[in-house]
């Protein structure tokens, strides 16, 4: 399966990084296998890809069943919660297994020049040369 990039605020990479949100939460995502990769790309004002991330099960649910079962391991308020699904019968719970930081973050420079690099408003799947490149540690 190919890997995904997932973008969240520098906030929610500092929980996932912690150990402490092992939930993210989407409107949509593709329904991934147990043990897929994704590349954590943190937004305004990092703007680097930071970290890889082996994923586990992709709760595809009602949005009170999501909110129940995963609204504590997402660390978001009920607030926030509602707002962001707001009108969505279903919601996505990403499960995170594994958080793995790169021992240097990529910036969007360097992505867009050396992968023509367009930075997800949610997520994307990852072009075939940044998972080469991903793969053989550059």
């Amino acid at each position: 399966m190919k890997p995904v990039i997932i973008s969240v605020k520098p906030k929610w990479s500092r929980l996932i990084h912690s150990g402490k949100k092992t939930i993210e939460l989407r409107r949509r995502f593709p329904l991934l296998p147990i043990g897929a990769v994704a590349y954590l790309y943190e937004s305004t004002p990092t703007c680097s890809l930071t970290s890889v991330l082996r994923l586990g099960i992709i709760h595809k649910l009602p949005v009170a069943d999501l909110w129940r079962l995963h609204g504590a391991a997402s660390c978001v308020d009920e607030n926030h919660f509602t707002e962001y699904f707001d009108g969505r019968p279903i919601g996505f719970g990403i499960e995170i297994v594994d958080c793995y930081a790169l021992a240097e973050a990529m910036k969007l420079d360097e992505l867009r020049s050396k992968f023509s690099f367009t930075a997800p408003q949610s997520w994307a799947y990852a072009a075939p040369k940044l998972v080469t490149a991903m793969s053989l540690g550059e």
